[in-house]
């Protein structure tokens, strides 16, 4: 399906429409296995993304949205003009890399997307890195701790 999304336009945009309208996480589970050469197209819906990903209550449908973000470049954006759903991104990030009730993958997506979009901000990352540094490693999952720790000597 996967490939049929990357060489048909048209299914492509009806897989996202079931993604936007039903929340359909077989749909998006799709998406996820898009080439890299459509992340453009992801960008294109990134607004939509980050709505689902901040809203729903489906934990697999939000694991698989901030999938998709974190495969977006972020750093396309003029560091004093940036979208409102760009902001609600970061804080949805921030917030729920911190949440111990979250599962492992996305609390790891949180911490990407975190650090992504907080790069053209030193006093944002100067923030990361301090709300990083208030887990305690020995509580998280190996993947998570091997994001954390990657994170931190990144910053």
């Amino acid at each position: 399906m996967a490939r049929r999304a990357h060489e048909d336009a048209a299914f492509r945009e009806e897989l996202f429409a079931e993604v936007v309208r039903d929340h359909a996480v077989d749909a998006a589970w799709v998406l996820t296995h898009l080439p890299k050469t459509d992340n453009e197209y992801i960008a294109e819906h990134r607004e939509e993304l980050v709505e689902i990903a901040t809203t729903t209550n489906n934990v697999s449908l939000r694991r698989i949205t901030l999938t998709l973000l974190e495969r977006i470049d972020w750093s396309v954006f003029d560091p004093d003009d940036v979208p409102q759903y760009y902001v609600n991104l970061l804080d949805f990030s921030m917030e729920h890399l911190m949440m111990a009730e979250e599962p492992y993958g996305v609390r790891s997506l949180c911490m990407k997307l975190a650090y992504s979009l907080s790069l053209p901000y030193p006093e944002l990352l100067g923030e990361l890195k301090r709300s990083l540094l208030m887990l305690e490693p020995s509580d998280l999952g190996s993947g998570v701790r091997c994001t954390y720790n990657k994170i931190l000597k990144k910053i």
